[in-house]
């Protein structure tokens, strides 16, 4: 298979992927809206909410760098390569910050571990599968993303549940 013939024979999954995280962040943003109170005065649901939108935002980048149209494979492991080194980055900071603040810690350090270590392990992963797109590997890279785009999905819809029930909690708690 060419690899033309492989990015347009995963045009449909990405589209729907990059829809389905596009409109779950949207909502994610009107519910942790509604509690903004909470979520800036916990450090562990402010890092989170943070990670939480890293992963919905980096689905919808895969999403368009597989539906922009190109004809090589070396312009995906580049978009791949950079997506994943910057969510990593921008990763560090708020796990840090939400994992040492033990004093006013909402959710667990159990469950805060497991979804940052998940979601850096998405983000390394793309690493190593740009060098796949890197070195003509393409189709081994394309199901790979599989695999980190369902992997960061899952966490992202899991983080979220928990987000959203440790504020209402949270508010449920505040008010008289």
């Amino acid at each position: 298979m060419t690899f033309a013939q492989a990015l347009q024979s995963w045009h449909d999954f990405y589209l729907t992927a990059g829809a389905a995280s596009a409109t779950l962040v949207g909502l994610l943003f009107v519910g942790l809206s509604l509690h903004i109170r909470v979520v800036v005065s916990h450090s562990d649901v402010r890092a989170l909410a943070r990670v939480t939108l890293t992963n919905f935002f980096v689905i919808v980048l895969i999403a368009l760098s597989i539906l922009i149209p190109t004809s090589s494979a070396t312009n995906i492991a580049l978009w791949v390569l950079l997506v994943g080194l910057v969510s990593l980055g921008l990763m560090l900071r708020p796990a840090v910050e939400g994992l040492r603040n033990r004093s006013n810690r909402t959710l667990g350090l159990r469950v805060l571990t497991a979804r940052f270590g998940i979601s850096a392990l998405g983000f390394v992963a793309m690493v190593v599968l740009a060098g796949l797109f890197a070195t003509g590997n393409y189709e081994a890279g394309f199901n790979g993303l599989v695999t980190v785009v369902v992997v960061l999905l899952v966490t992202a819809v899991r983080n979220t549940w928990d987000l959203l029930v440790t504020v209402a909690d949270k508010t449920a708690a505040a008010d008289p």
